[in-house]
């Protein structure tokens, strides 16, 4: 094995993610406004926006799960990235902050179903 796999660290989601390509609605910093996301998992969501969101900040997103329920859940920016995105859009990886244990098993009975 060579010195430089040694020293990369390794990056592991603590929850499985699926594609969602939807529409969500997202509340920062008061302002309110409509972004794509891009997976999802029962621990956050990827969302794309032509706004650079800061990460650490707090925001409130609003969506519907399939096969459950509309919701509106508080999450905070994880990550943002501007580069090597093809739509010309930023990346936000988003953690959800509070969410009840209802919504974390219909989020992961939709990403572990295998209807599309």
């Amino acid at each position: 094995m060579n010195a430089q796999a040694l020293q990369a660290p390794l990056f592991r989601r603590s929850f499985p993610r699926r594609l969602f390509k939807r529409t969500v609605s997202v509340l920062f910093k008061g302002q309110y406004f409509l972004v794509n996301s891009g997976e999802i998992g029962e621990g956050g969501m990827s969302l794309y926006s032509d706004m650079v969101m800061t990460e650490g900040e707090p925001l409130v997103v609003n969506f519907q799960i399939p096969g459950g329920v509309f919701v509106s859940l508080r999450a905070e920016i994880k990550s943002t990235v501007k580069e090597n995105v093809p739509t010309g859009y930023v990346l936000h990886g988003i953690a959800f902050t509070q969410i009840e244990f209802a919504l974390k098993r219909q989020i992961r009975s939709f990403v572990s179903s295998r209807k599309f």
